[in-house]
């Protein structure tokens, strides 16, 4: 989101900047490295060992390529994998985002309720512990100067 520019008031649209970070994602990855981990994963169903087999037939063709057949394939595989992803998040049914930026705004408000209401108990604690201590300080030269009194007054008598 720092590449763009979001105005106020304009809704975000979340499929385009998540469809944009995982493009960016997908063209980074190292595809035979996914693709043998997601053949170490064990299937749990019959048309997940279906895919895995598949995914076994692409790694031994992978592994027969040259240089540079394996990098236009592995370039193929990406942008198309890109592509479908970018068509998928297009769809405005993936991201429901009605309420959403509601819904930050109300968790914002209730993080700043609860800082300010700790602030204010902070507050209230440290002008409570001030009072006292200043009454006890004057108490303290109160008294003293109720003895400096009667001291005073019997060296009168």
């Amino acid at each position: 989101m720092a590449d763009q520019e979001v105005e106020e008031g304009q809704p975000i649209n979340f499929g385009q900047v998540i469809g944009q970070k995982l493009t960016e994602s997908i063209q980074s990855m190292d595809l035979l490295t996914v693709l043998q981990k997601m053949v170490a994963v064990s299937p749990e169903d019959e048309e997940s060992e279906e895919v895995r087999e598949k995914l076994k037939n692409i790694l031994k063709r992978l592994d027969s390529m040259s240089d540079e057949e394996r990098e236009v394939f592995t370039k193929q595989v990406k942008d198309g994998l890109a592509s479908k992803l970018s068509m998928k998040l297009q769809d405005p049914n993936v991201f429901n985002t009605e309420g959403l930026e509601d819904a930050i705004k109300e968790a914002i408000v209730n993080k700043l309720i609860l800082v300010g209401v700790g602030g204010l108990i902070l507050i209230i604690v440290l002008v409570f512990f001030g009072y006292k201590l200043y009454k006890s300080i004057k108490d303290k030269e109160k008294k003293k100067e109720e003895k400096k009194k009667a001291k005073q007054l019997k060296k009168k008598k």
